[in-house]
């Protein structure tokens, strides 16, 4: 195994790989877009027999950059860099990670904002609209390509935690292990109604132009996404963190509320890198899955998955509650198959599982050591 080069608590990474399907992805509902690009990184070292790999999916607006840094100077590592990598709890050292940028994401994979080779302009309103589904088979196909057929974990939060669970539903005997936070076999109603509210934010902005938008409003991002992401944000935020944060502090001399400021500064920092057509997208896939009405219980979704499970929830997640994840647990546990379950507190809110490394790393870095004794 070759030495890693550290910079201070992280690592310089290889660059991101791109997977060329020259006969396209098919899209669950029916559309092919060809050819298409999957974008990947992978972290660490594939032992000899491929038996140390673990898929880490990502979330919303997320990336396949896990953890590391591409070059010494970068201002930030990977977005899940206090828990993966040399000496943390995805230890890099014995593990070999895998993420896969998922299809209609803007961040390396054939998006929305892609050039259609047909025509030459980007394929804006005519992408298809993807399921999580769609995501796994993504993630299935790089892992053929790497000629990987077992996975000693599949993790993620969130989005990434949803792909998870369909990893479970869709290949159980490829799957030895899940670890899934912050997330649950469905977005539950208060979440969809603030989806759908950022959704019809973009979509009736005058300049969205039902999804065409790249000719005619290239210079500036979307203010209608600014604004579903301020709408957005709000859902991985609590009410302590809101108070402690900010109150009802003002900017003086201004009358202006610091959390004015604070979602303005998100919401335009958010459409600076992202692409309004991808956002949509990707959380209209995440309110589509519901394993409780696509297989009849969640129970019957996981019946053939029987290998060990982490479930973390976060006492003050708005987006997935803890009775949210407690209903996965207890489907599980009822097929007879072990399931560790645990509710942290925390004041983080849904973003928890990307800030708390000091009481997510100790569950996750147990689980992944018992695993050796199963």
């Amino acid at each position: 195994m070759r030495p890693p080069q550290r910079i201070g608590d992280t690592f310089l990474s290889d660059p991101p790989r791109f997977l060329e399907l020259p006969e396209g992805f098919r899209f669950r509902h029916g559309q092919t877009v060809a050819p298409f690009t999957l974008a990947y990184e992978t972290f660490g070292e594939l032992n000899e027999d491929k038996s140390n790999a673990i898929l880490v999916c990502h979330a919303l607006s997320a990336n396949a950059h896990v953890a590391g840094k591409y070059a010494a100077d970068d201002a930030r590592a990977g977005w899940w860099d206090g828990l993966v990598g040399y000496g943390k709890a995805i230890d890099l050292q014995s593990n070999f990670v895998i993420c896969v940028n998922l299809p209609g994401s803007c961040m390396g994979t054939t998006a929305p904002n892609s050039i259609d080779p047909n025509n030459g302009k980007p394929y804006g309103s005519s992408y298809p609209w993807a399921t999580i589904e769609d995501m796994v088979h993504s993630q299935k196909t790089v892992l053929d390509h790497l000629g990987i057929e077992h996975l000693k974990a599949v993790a993620g939060g969130s989005l990434g935690g949803m792909q998870v669970l369909m990893w479970a539903v869709l290949y159980p005997d490829m799957v030895g292990s899940i670890i899934a936070m912050a997330s649950a076999a469905a977005v539950p109603v208060q979440g969809i109604a603030w989806h759908i509210i950022g959704r019809k934010i973009i979509e009736t902005d005058q300049d969205f132009n039902g999804g065409d938008y790249y000719e005619r409003h290239a210079a500036e991002p979307l203010r209608g996404l600014q604004v579903a992401r301020m709408v957005g944000h709000m859902t991985y935020l609590s009410n302590e963190a809101l108070e402690e944060k900010f109150g009802r502090r003002r900017r003086i001399p201004t009358p202006q509320f610091e959390i004015d400021s604070y979602l303005e500064y998100q919401g335009k920092k958010f459409s600076r890198v992202f692409d309004a057509n991808s956002y949509i997208r990707i959380q209209s896939a995440m309110d589509e899955m519901d394993l409780a009405e696509q297989y009849g219980s969640i129970g019957k979704a996981l019946s053939a998955f029987r290998s060990p499970s982490l479930l973390i929830a976060f006492n003050t997640d708005w987006l997935f509650p803890p009775p949210e994840v407690r209903k996965v647990h207890q489907a599980i546990e009822a097929t007879g198959v072990s399931s560790t379950h645990l509710e942290i507190e925390t004041m983080n809110g849904h973003d928890a599982f990307l800030i708390d490394y000091h009481l997510i790393t100790q569950p996750v870095r147990d689980f992944l050591a018992n695993l050796k004794h199963d």
